[in-house]
C-alpha cells in the first residue's frame, strides 16, 4: 500500500512557482561618459546635498571599481555594463575596428542596413546588431516585465545598454533620433520634444563656473594649459560661448551644446519626457528599465583634460543634476520605488604635459608623452619592406585630396591600424609565401624596442591564450580579443603616453583620451541604490560589469547569459 502511495504521489504535477516579484518599478542605469573613478570622492567637499552624497551615503560607493579589459573606450564599455560581459564575449571590441571582408572600418553601433529615424542625409544608422551578447533590458522583455528605454547623446550609448529588444534607443543629432532597427517612425513623445524649445534654448548662453565660490585653482588646476583644446568655438578658459562660433543655430552650435554642460541638461529633459509619457515605473504589475547615458561629461574631458577646471565643474554639475533626477524620481516612481546603478564607461589619461609636471600621478607620468602614429605606422613598414622585400625605398602614405582618407596601397605591408590592433596585408604575405604569424612575430620585436611601447602580443599568442598568469596587462588584453574582429598585432603604449599627437609647424596637439589597460582608464565611478542596500562606502573590488546582476537582482530576471560576475558580497544591508 504504501508502494502505490508513493507512485500516486510521484504522478501528481508540480506547478511552477511564481516568478519573483520585482523589488522595484523602475530600475534606472545613469552613465556618465568619462567619469573617472577617483572624481567622486576628490570632489566630495564641494558637492550639494541631494546628488552624489547621497547616493555615496544612503547606496553603496565602491571607489575601487576597474574595468577588467585592456580596450576602456565608449563602445565596450556600454557594451559591457548590462551584459555583464566583456569584449571577448560581446563582440565590441572598440568603438571601430578594421573589416577585412570589406576592407573597411566599420563603426561598433551604426551600419547601412538601417535608416535614421527621422530621415537624414547619412547612409548609416544606429542598430545593436554587432552586440553579440543579451543585456538586462533583453531579459526584462523576455521575461515581459515592462518596457526598456536606452538615451543618450551618442548612438552607442543608447543602443548598447538597453539593448536587443527595446521598446525605444534615442540619441542625438540636432533632434533625437532612432533607427529603422527600433521602428519606422520616433514616438509620438519624441517628435513632440523635437518641436519644442529645448535644444536649441541654450545658443548665446555662456558656461561660467557653477560655484564661482569655491576655488577652482586648488580644487583643479590653472585655468589655461597649453595642451588643453578650444572645444566648438569655445575657447581654452572660462567663460565658453555657446554658439560653435556661428551666428544662428547650426549644426555647429549643436556639437558647443554637446560639449559643454548644456548637453547633460537636454539629455536629463528629455529623460523626464519619457518618464512621464511612457509612465515608467508607474503601472500596476510592471517594471521598467530606462538607461541614461550623458555624453558631454566625454566630450569636456577630451578637450580640457581630467585636471581641467572645465571637468571639475561639470562633475559639479553633474552632482546637481543627480539630485534633480533622483528628486524626480520619487516624485514621480515614489521613494523606495525604484533603483539606480551610477557608473562611467572608462577613465581618462591626464594631459601628458600636465602629467609630467604634476605629482597625483606618480613616477610613471614624468615622462609622459605623445606618440606620432605616422612615424611609428612608417618605420613599421620600412622594417617589414627591408625584411622580407629586402626593399629599402620610403614608404609613404597618401591622401584622397577630395575626402582626405588614406589611399588603399597593395604594396603596403600594414593594410590597417586600428589602434591598438594593427592589421596586416594577408594577400601580400601569401604572394611572398609567408605567413601571417611570421610577419607579425618578426613586427612585433621591432615594436617592442621602440620609444613609447610598453608590450606588443601578437593574434597566434592572444588566439591561443599564450599570455603568463601574471602578466596583469596580457589578461586584460585578452578579454579585448574576438578572433574575428581583432587584429594580427595588438600594441600597449607605455602609462602616460598617448598615441596620435603630431606636431605641424606651430600648431601643437591637445586634449587627451582614454582606451588604455592602465589604472587612469580602467578606473570607474560605481554607484548602486535601492531599497535593501546598505548605505555608505565599500573596499570591496567591483568592476562596472557589476552593473548587470545588481539591476536584473532589481527587476527579477536572470542575469545575462554571458554576465561575468554575481551580486557584490557587501551590496545588501546585513
Amino acid at each position: 500500500m504504501l508502494r502505490v502511495l508513493t507512485l500516486l504521489s510521484l504522478a501528481v504535477p508540480v506547478l511552477a512557482a511564481d516568478p519573483p516579484k520585482p523589488k522595484v518599478k523602475l530600475a534606472v542605469l545613469v552613465v556618465f561618459d568619462q567619469m573617472r573613478g577617483d572624481y567622486i570622492g576628490r570632489w566630495r567637499p564641494l558637492f550639494g546635498e541631494g546628488g552624489f552624497k547621497r547616493l555615496q551615503d544612503d547606496g553603496a560607493w565602491f571607489p575601487d571599481c576597474h574595468y577588467p579589459y585592456a580596450i576602456t573606450t565608449t563602445g565596450p564599455g556600454h557594451a559591457a555594463m548590462l551584459t555583464g560581459a566583456p569584449p571577448a564575449k560581446t563582440g565590441i571590441i572598440n568603438n571601430s575596428w578594421y573589416d577585412r571582408a570589406t576592407a573597411k572600418s566599420v563603426n561598433c553601433a551604426t551600419s547601412e542596413r538601417y535608416q535614421p529615424v527621422p530621415g537624414s542625409k547619412s547612409t548609416t544608422a544606429g542598430n545593436p546588431d554587432r552586440l553579440l551578447s543579451p543585456t538586462v533590458g533583453d531579459e526584462v522583455k523576455t521575461a515581459k516585465r515592462g518596457k526598456v528605454f536606452g538615451m543618450s547623446l551618442k548612438d552607442r550609448g543608447a543602443i548598447f545598454p538597453s539593448g536587443h529588444k527595446s521598446d525605444g534607443a534615442y540619441w542625438f543629432s540636432g533632434k533625437f533620433i532612432t533607427s529603422t532597427y527600433f521602428r519606422d517612425t520616433p514616438h509620438a513623445w519624441v517628435a513632440e520634444f523635437n518641436k519644442g524649445p529645448t535644444a536649441a534654448s541654450f545658443f548665446g548662453k555662456d558656461w561660467t563656473r557653477f560655484k564661482p565660490e569655491a576655488d577652482y585653482v586648488k580644487n583643479a588646476g590653472p585655468d589655461k594649459v597649453s595642451a588643453e583644446g578650444k572645444g566648438t568655438g569655445q575657447g581654452v578658459a572660462f567663460p565658453h560661448p555657446t554658439t560653435g562660433g556661428k551666428k544662428a543655430v547650426g549644426s555647429e552650435y549643436y556639437s558647443a551644446l554637446a560639449n559643454s554642460p548644456f548637453g547633460n541638461e537636454v539629455l536629463l529633459a528629455f529623460a523626464k519626457t519619457c518618464i512621464a509619457a511612457e509612465k515608467l515605473g508607474q503601472r500596476a504589475g510592471e517594471s521598467d528599465l530606462l538607461t541614461v547615458s550623458f555624453s558631454s561629461n566625454d566630450l569636456v574631458g577630451h578637450a580640457w583634460g581630467p585636471d581641467s577646471q572645465e571637468v571639475l565643474d561639470m562633475t559639479l554639475r553633474s552632482d546637481a543634476l543627480m539630485a534633480d533626477f533622483m528628486k524626480h524620481l520619487d516624485a514621480k516612481v515614489g521613494k523606495g520605488q525604484w533603483a539606480m546603478v551610477v557608473t562611467a564607461d572608462h577613465g581618462i589619461c591626464p594631459l601628458p604635459e600636465v602629467a609630467a609636471k604634476s605629482d597625483r600621478y606618480g613616477p610613471d607620468a614624468k615622462d609622459a608623452k605623445r606618440v606620432s602614429s605616422v612615424a611609428l605606422l612608417l618605420g613599421a613598414e620600412k622594417h617589414l619592406r627591408a625584411t622580407f622585400a629586402k626593399d629599402a625605398s620610403e614608404p609613404k602614405i597618401e591622401t584622397d585630396p577630395k575626402t582626405g582618407e588614406e589611399k588603399d596601397d597593395p604594396t603596403r605591408w600594414i593594410e590597417a591600424i586600428g589602434a591598438p590592433y594593427v592589421y596586416l596585408n594577408h594577400k601580400l604575405i601569401k604572394s611572398r609565401n609567408l605567413t601571417p604569424e611570421a610577419v607579425a612575430d618578426a613586427l612585433a620585436g621591432y615594436l617592442r624596442k621602440q620609444d613609447g611601447i610598453h608590450s606588443v602580443y601578437t593574434y597566434a599568442q592572444l588566439k591561443a591564450g599564450d599570455v603568463k598568469a601574471d602578466d596583469a596587462i596580457g589578461q586584460k588584453v585578452l578579454l579585448s580579443f574576438y578572433p574575428e574582429r581583432s587584429g594580427d598585432l595588438y600594441l600597449v603604449l607605455k602609462p602616460f603616453h598617448l598615441i596620435g599627437g603630431i606636431t605641424i609647424g606651430s600648431k601643437i596637439a591637445t586634449g587627451t583620451t582614454h582606451g588604455s589597460p592602465f589604472e587612469y582608464d580602467t578606473h570607474s565611478t560605481f554607484l548602486a541604490y535601492g531599497p535593501g542596500i546598505a548605505g555608505g562606502k565599500r573596499a570591496e573590488k567591483v568592476t562596472p560589469l557589476h552593473a548587470a546582476p545588481i539591476l536584473a537582482d532589481f527587476l527579477a530576471v536572470p542575469k545575462p547569459r554571458d554576465a561575468r560576475y554575481d551580486l557584490p558580497k557587501t551590496l545588501w544591508a546585513k
